[in-house]
């Protein structure tokens, strides 16, 4: 099964102003701090798909665990105010799990999250449609530094995202560090269909998920079934059909992922 992976850039002061407290506020049934913050955007926000969210958010059972529920919330959430990355199958988690000393960038959620929600039982991805790790600001600089001047360091992180995808993975790492940030990492925030970049989906603002990414995902995509194949590019696009698993948040409940047919042509570029 593969991971579309993407990396949120996120103050612990962004995280409160549009997370924790109106979903906090939510929960306690008071609707004036998410109110507040919704007078505070323009007419460009995506104020129903935003509100939809948070109000799914605060309907889930204490019970569910947190990396699939109220932590999944707070990326998708973030993805509404500022730009993320997305990379195909990379997240720093696995680099983790291959290579446990690189454990030392990553911040503990339990260091990070309001003491009413609690910490996921593993920091690190274990499964789709889940928050990963967090590297918090001062680990967004120290790995980005090493990554340009550690060779052992640098090589590992290679090894898992591989050079275009490490840009990409730089690039989210730069990004956070110049706004003292940390970036949480997700997973399926954004689906990205490589064949047909207008039918993916995202459940957060597409319009400020990078389309790098994306496009190296949709090359190395067509690459492959070229190779397998040799169909043109013409032929991949009207005979491959691209399969997504089921998405596990209830349909019946949660809001759907945005579908912007046209649009990603615009966003991601021309087939």
């Amino acid at each position: 099964m593969g991971f579309d992976i993407s990396y949120h850039p996120m103050s612990r002061t962004q995280m409160e102003e549009w997370y924790f407290a109106p979903l906090k506020a939510l929960r306690d049934g008071d609707e004036s701090v998410l109110n507040a913050l919704m007078e505070s955007q323009g007419e460009e926000f995506f104020h129903e798909k935003f509100v939809d969210h948070m109000k799914y958010f605060t309907s889930i059972d204490e019970g569910e665990p947190s990396e699939k529920g109220l932590l999944y919330g707070l990326p998708i959430i973030g993805g509404f105010f500022r730009d993320y990355q997305y990379v195909r199958g990379a997240a720093f988690s696995f680099v983790i799990e291959r290579h446990p000393e690189m454990d030392r960038y990553r911040t503990p959620w339990s260091e990070v999250l309001p003491s009413w929600l609690p910490a996921p039982s593993n920091d690190l991805i274990e499964e789709n449609y889940s928050a990963g790790i967090f590297i918090g600001p001062d680990h967004v600089k120290e790995l980005l530094r090493d990554i340009e001047s550690d060779e052992a360091v640098r090589s590992i992180v290679t090894e898992s995202f591989g050079p275009d995808n490490l840009g990409v993975f730089q690039f989210a790492l730069q990004d956070a560090a110049n706004t003292d940030s940390g970036l949480i990492e997700a997973t399926e925030v954004m689906e990205v269909q490589p064949f047909d970049l207008n039918k993916s989906t995202c459940y957060s603002d597409i319009r400020f998920c990078d389309p790098r990414g994306a496009l190296i995902y949709r090359e190395v995509a067509l690459a492959q079934v070229r190779e397998a194949t040799g169909m043109s590019d013409d032929e991949i696009a009207e005979n491959v059909v691209y399969k997504k698993t089921d998405h596990e948040i209830p349909e019946e409940s949660a809001p759907k992922p945005e579908k912007k047919k046209g649009f990603l042509s615009k966003l991601f570029g021309k087939k």
